[in-house]
């Protein structure tokens, strides 16, 4: 069966003499592998369309309980030219697509995911500074889509605000939510104490801006060494715990080691 979805490529390797295998992220049919016959040749019809970061206008021959589908044709849609030209750009949005393959399942569609991918592509194509936001924002807006959002704004269990009532607040891993004192101090020791973590209330309200902020605001939200520390730490930690497959992305540890020199 012929089909026709728009995608976004996110990993190509080389496949026998002249092909390759691209892993696409479709708007229909979620993630999915195809083979690109000729896609290495001199004169491939295809050009750069399957390079990743890349969104195409992808034609299948889909065949049910295939593995590997065929591309017939794929057209650029949208090159993010300037994610390719720069070097952050270029580890923020691979570590995006990195982790995008690793916590999604074969065709499993998912228009809301494939509209966060392209907003976040798009926005980091137009940053000029600031690039680890994009990661971060689509790490929480993510795990936000499959029933994981977590709360920095009041206290999970009793309702009051505590993004300013202390220096250290509690942030409870597995329920995704802040405690205030009062009710930190009553949980003390018990059960799920190891899954907490303690945050700075400036982490928190960064946090809470990089979950709900417009896309193309947060190449304007700077913030200090030691809050993006501790920011990346609470994610990881967040996305270990809720997502099976999370492992550490290959892309982020060079782009967090390049973000770390610049603090």
């Amino acid at each position: 069966m012929i089909v026709r979805t728009d995608a976004v490529v996110l990993k190509s390797m080389r496949f026998r003499d002249t092909s390759k295998i691209v892993t696409f992220y479709t708007r229909r049919f979620g993630k999915v592998a195809a083979v690109a016959k000729g896609a290495r040749e001199t004169k491939s019809k295809f050009g750069a369309a399957l390079e990743p970061m890349t969104e195409v206008h992808l034609v299948l021959y889909k065949k049910a309980q295939r593995d590997l589908q065929l591309v017939s044709q794929c057209d650029i849609v949208k090159p993010f030219k300037n994610i390719h030209a720069g070097m952050e750009r270029m580890q923020t949005a691979l570590s995006v697509l990195e982790l995008l393959h690793q916590l999604t399942h074969d065709e499993e569609e998912n228009p809301a995911v494939y509209a966060l991918l392209t907003e976040t592509l798009e926005a980091i194509d137009q940053a000029d500074r600031n690039f680890q936001n994009y990661l971060y924002a689509f790490e929480l807006r993510f795990s936000a889509l499959f029933g994981f959002r977590p709360v920095f704004e009041h206290c999970f269990v009793c309702g009051r605000g505590v993004a300013d009532e202390n220096p250290r607040i509690m942030f409870r891993i597995d329920r995704g939510g802040l405690l205030c004192s009062r009710c930190a101090d009553r949980r003390i020791g018990d059960r799920w104490a190891g899954i907490s973590t303690s945050i700075g209330s400036p982490t928190a309200r960064i946090l809470q801006r990089l979950l709900t902020a417009r896309l193309d605001s947060l190449s304007a939200l700077a913030y200090g060494g030691p809050v993006w520390n501790e920011v990346d730490e609470t994610l990881r930690s967040y996305l270990r715990y809720h997502f099976e497959g999370w492992r550490p992305l290959k892309s982020a540890e060079v782009f967090r080691a390049m973000t770390a020199d610049g603090h």
